[in-house]
């Protein structure tokens, strides 16, 4: 099968929780994948590290993010996204723009969701999750 992984799966590698790792651990390289979306969110996490940090926590995610597979954030997504967002801002619940896209692309290119914010992601129509911890 194969997973696009949310931001808060990455943290949570990135950070060492052992079900999480060992969860990645158990999946096959070419079946992971993250977002453009995620590695912008990620790489401004290490970009707002403290000072001293921030150059170890930049090498973190550029060793992790190499470990995986990126999906574009394309124009099919973009209209998708266009779509899940007006649905969500029509009936007044809406949710972070970019768990928006996060989910855009996992519906563009076919994949399992795995994220711990469930409560946010199962209100996009059609979208397969997972939650890992």
């Amino acid at each position: 099968m194969k997973r696009i992984l949310d931001t808060n799966v990455c943290i949570d590698v990135l950070r060492g929780r052992k079900k999480v790792v060992d969860q990645l651990a158990a999946c096959r390289p070419k079946d992971c994948f993250i977002s453009a979306i995620t590695e912008f969110e990620l790489f401004q996490g290490a970009d707002r590290a403290p000072e001293e940090h921030r150059a170890q926590e930049h090498a973190k995610v550029t060793r992790f993010v190499a470990s995986l597979q990126v999906l574009p954030f394309d124009s099919a997504s973009a209209r998708i996204a266009a779509r899940l967002n007006a649905t969500l801002l029509n009936q007044g619940t809406p949710v972070s723009i970019t768990d928006v896209f996060i989910a855009a692309s996992g519906l563009r290119h076919q994949r399992i969701v795995v994220t711990n914010n469930t409560k946010d992601f199962r209100r996009f129509e059609g979208l397969t999750l997972e939650d890992w911890r």
